[in-house]
């Protein structure tokens, strides 16, 4: 996991202890909150950004906390989205044969360009335009978490861009079996349509199993393999903006992030049956508690003044994102279902 986290020397570990504590505070209380009636079905990353930022809009974090707190929002981040990979594996692609492979191709790539040019027609900036096109087209929180590894933006622009994604998200979590039951779809076609349209994992299997087991498997399979095709975007950014972040002197750009080499590494070995079974079941564990306090590093550093100076664009931006997926993910689960 060496190459999944920067390097940070022992001397530089003190001066994060106090932020990390105040992460590992939040943490331990977003998932003690979903444990209240009415917030299960809430993912933890949801719920962690909330947390974190209403207590900095409250009280901010002391200047002491900041720095563990900034390395809680990129180090952390990036050590969870590669132990994803530990959760994935190349069969999730093949559940629905060849048309279940080109329908996440294609709802991929029409929805990332297109939500981007959408953004930029609405004045978003580049940066968040390009975050919330990821989040709507992959895999929501995780799927920014990752691409901003590569862009780097600002921390106010990737929590609202996680904030966009969750809005939309959440409302297509009612939506999506409800308009599923109006329009008589089966059990498959509803739980393809909620793969293949709803931002996190969480969301698409919660309105997938809303209409069943063989709903939910179904609308399982098409966001894993969602999931799978984060890979291939981040590499993609990277390669795009290690062009723009070339200097004067044409000094090489970011590259490849190390902690994508270890998604693909895990997913191959997921794929080919090498990882051992508790290995497997810790990640999954592990994973969502990273993510979690990732997303409430982000939170901590958030004020919403900063968010309300981003103006309404990116909302509008993720609204039109989510209408084009869910417009493709129907059409695609109508074809293969």
């Amino acid at each position: 996991m060496s190459a999944a986290l920067p390097h940070i020397p022992r001397k530089s570990l003190l001066p994060l202890a106090p932020g990390l504590a105040l992460v590992a505070g939040v943490t331990a209380l977003t998932f003690a909150l979903r444990l209240l009636p009415g917030l299960q079905a809430l993912s933890p990353v949801i719920v962690a950004i909330l947390l974190g930022m209403a207590l900095a809009n409250l009280r901010a974090p002391s200047d002491a906390a900041q720095p563990g707190i900034a390395f809680a929002g990129k180090g952390l981040m990036r050590g969870a989205v590669a132990l994803l990979g530990a959760q994935i594996t190349l069969g999730d692609l093949g559940a629905f044969g060849i048309g279940g492979g080109v329908a996440i191709l294609t709802a991929v790539a029409l929805t990332l360009p297109a939500s981007h040019a959408i953004g930029r027609r609405l004045g978003v900036a580049p940066d968040l335009s390009l975050l919330i096109a990821t989040g709507s087209a992959v895999c929501g929180a995780s799927a920014i978490a990752g691409a901003n590894g590569v862009i780097r933006a600002r921390v106010e622009v990737v929590s609202y861009a996680v904030a966009t994604i969750t809005l939309w998200g959440t409302l297509g979590l009612f939506a999506i079996p409800l308009a599923a039951g109006v329009l008589g779809l089966t059990p498959v076609q509803a739980g393809l349509w909620a793969g293949l349209s709803l931002h996190e994992v969480a969301q698409a299997v919660g309105a997938g199993f809303a209409g069943g087991e063989v709903s939910g498997q179904a609308a399982l399979a098409m966001k894993l393999g969602r999931v799978l095709m984060l890979a291939g975007v981040i590499a993609v950014l990277a390669r795009s903006h290690g062009a723009v972040a070339r200097g004067p002197a044409g000094e090489k750009g970011p590259g490849v992030p190390g902690f994508l080499w270890v998604f693909i590494a895990l997913v191959l070995l997921n794929s080919a049956g090498l990882l051992p079974q508790p290995l497997r079941e810790t990640t999954a564990l592990i994973t969502p508690v990273l993510l979690s306090a990732a997303l409430a590093g982000l939170g901590l550093t958030t004020r919403f003044d900063r968010l309300r100076a981003l103006g309404l664009a990116p909302l509008a931006q993720g609204g039109a994102a989510f209408a084009l997926i869910a417009a493709l993910g129907l059409a695609a689960a109508l074809w293969i279902g």
